[in-house]
């Protein structure tokens, strides 16, 4: 009996023969390229990393230590399945997003300078935008040293010109905290009006303020770590251990005068 192929009956089994076989030969593929597209992500990130230290042709495995920070502490991450942990979470944007503790750093030094860099995510106008920071502690701030930003989705020519050099290179030598101690870095519409500023990109206005949002909120989480060199001074100033500042104290000369 000759088969009917314009009836029901053999549309659907068609059907239903072809998406299984599709979607094995997709499954199998899927399972067998995971290796290959699981070492090309962990390229990128390294790749990515090192652009931002400005060391792109320096190997990632010799010259960086990876570490986490807790607790404002420097903690270095050597065992595979800790590294492997790092930087799952670095492919993982929205817990990258929500932790608090436990937070990726990398460090790498150099002529003697240290420098460290942070992930950064956030959203645009779009979707999301990410990257990594490259800081350097000096002596009464922490300046950039460079940054590398990418995004999901963000208008070509207005809010994608992000992952261009030339706007990246803009953020390079600005200090994170102004005067009064506030971060104070930001892409400011009109253009930059201080030292702390860069230039906003023209008509990107919503993922330049995206990438406020994001450098802010994402540094902010490393503060302590980053102005601890600076709170330690302040501290060692404040206490005294020679004996002179509470033999100060003693003679001091009795006073009327009520503190408010």
């Amino acid at each position: 009996m000759a088969i009917n192929k314009n009836s029901n009956a053999y549309i659907i089994i068609y059907t239903v023969v072809m998406v299984t076989i599709v979607g094995a030969l997709l499954a199998f593929l899927a399972t067998s390229l995971k290796g290959k597209q699981d070492a090309n992500v962990l390229n990128e990130q390294k790749t990515s990393i090192m652009k931002a230290f400005g060391e792109a042709d320096a190997s990632f495995d010799e010259v960086v230590t990876m570490g986490r920070l807790s607790a404002g502490e420097f903690a270095p991450v050597a065992d595979d399945a800790a590294v492997a942990e790092v930087f799952a979470m670095l492919g993982n944007r929205k817990a990258l997003a929500e932790a608090t503790d436990n937070l990726p750093i990398f460090k790498m030094e150099k002529d003697g300078v240290s420098k460290y860099v942070l992930p950064i995510v956030g959203k645009g106008l779009w979707g999301d935008i990410w990257g990594y920071i490259a800081l350097q502690q000096t002596e009464d701030n922490v300046v950039i040293t460079g940054i590398v930003m990418d995004h999901a989705g963000e208008t070509p020519g207005l809010g994608a010109e992000i992952a261009t050099a030339k706007v990246q290179q803009m953020f390079e030598g600005k200090a994170l905290y102004n005067a009064e101690g506030a971060f104070a870095v930001r892409m400011q519409k009109g253009g930059a009006q201080n030292e702390h500023q860069v230039d906003a990109i023209t008509g990107g206005t919503k993922t330049c303020d995206g990438v406020n949002a994001m450098l802010e909120s994402s540094i902010s989480k490393y503060e302590s770590f980053l102005r601890g060199a600076e709170v330690e001074a302040e501290a060692d100033t404040e206490e005294c251990c020679c004996g002179e500042c509470s033999e100060e104290a003693t003679n001091v000369e009795p006073t009327n005068v009520m503190e408010e």
